[in-house]
């Protein structure tokens, strides 16, 4: 069978859509199919996959246009296509063909005003529409749009982890912005007297490295690293906190934070809070988040060796690549 999948992030960049290009295209190509990838400039190939650059002004709000003259005829020569997001599908999916799309966050929780009716339209053209968290089904759904949730390309350990007797080293790992709540993880770290390593960076950079300074708290930043330097940081640290916000209208909540489930998928218990999708990936969702203290009281009391074991079955359980495989060779909208 022959695969395009069109998308905006695509490695070298580190995030979730990123991941999961890369995850869906490797599974592809171990079953036999063909596969190929228009993606902005700049990325890099997934290895036995064929790449196609595609170039454009204001490509974020244009990608659909961009990637689709990248594309060209693989429009019409491929037997499914799939965009990872309504916007890399907005020309594409005036072709009828078969065009999956994907819900993962922000493009859906705070799509364009401007965009309204394109977004609709691009949902409902599309032969299978999905989302990563039963949240954003819950979203698409306010829109009177249809979505199936779709498990996370992400393949566990083979084997159980080993319990982990302490958890004396948190992480971050994501976009340093204000929604995020990295804000949160350093007064956390700072309350709970423990370790903290951040990953990622972004322009609330400064403002944290300044309140962990402020708060004398242990935190390391590794800034921006590699999809492999993430994998080898997992079996370093004890706990992964995902604590984010969203706009007071409620937009731009996290769709799900992927992060949790590649951290379960290595045994790395999470903890959350009630924002958007995270309650279905993390392991503990602490009631009040801007209490650093309470909160480290509740990490504490809900803490036991065995939580990283619990996570990594809850990962198992929902999620893997031939899951996603599955879902995607199921032909129902």
């Amino acid at each position: 069978m022959r695969w395009l999948i069109l998308t905006d992030d695509h490695p070298p960049m580190v995030g979730g859509i990123a991941t999961f290009v890369a995850r869906l295209a490797r599974g592809l190509v171990d079953r036999g199919d063909q596969v190929e990838i228009v993606a902005r400039a700049g990325a890099e190939p997934v290895p036995g996959t064929r790449l196609i650059a595609a170039r454009g002004p204001r490509f974020g709000r244009y990608a659909g246009r961009w990637l689709a003259l990248a594309a060209g005829s693989r429009l019409f020569s491929a037997d499914r296509i799939v965009a990872t997001t309504w916007v890399a599908a907005t020309t594409a999916s005036r072709l009828g063909r078969p065009l999956a799309i994907l819900a993962h966050g922000s493009d859906v929780t705070r799509p364009p005003v401007r965009a309204h009716a394109t977004f609709l339209r691009t949902w409902r053209a599309a032969c299978q529409r999905f989302a990563v968290s039963d949240f954003l089904v819950e979203r698409l759904r306010e829109h009177h749009l249809t979505a199936r949730r779709l498990p996370w390309p992400v393949d566990p350990l083979a084997c159980p982890p080993p319990p982990r007797q302490r958890h004396s080293r948190w992480a971050f790992v994501g976009r340093l912005t204000p929604l995020k709540g990295v804000d949160r993880f350093v007064r956390w770290v700072a309350a709970a007297g423990v370790q903290g390593v951040v990953v990622g960076h972004g322009k609330a950079m400064g403002p944290t490295v300044a309140l962990a300074r402020q708060l004398r708290a242990d935190v390391q930043f590794l800034g921006r690293v590699s999809l492999t330097e993430v994998q080898t940081l997992w079996p370093e640290v004890d706990l992964l906190v995902l604590a984010p916000r969203a706009d007071p209208d409620g937009s731009g909540a996290e769709g799900l934070g992927t992060v949790l489930l590649e951290a379960a998928a290595h045994g790395v218990p999470s903890v959350g809070c009630a924002t958007g999708g995270v309650p279905e990936g993390a392991g503990l969702i602490v009631g009040g988040p801007d209490d650093a203290a309470a909160s480290v009281r509740e990490i504490d009391r809900w803490w036991t060796p065995m939580r990283g074991r619990e996570a990594w079955e809850r990962c198992r359980e929902r999620h893997g690549t031939a899951k996603t495989l599955a879902a995607l060779d199921d032909r129902a909208p």
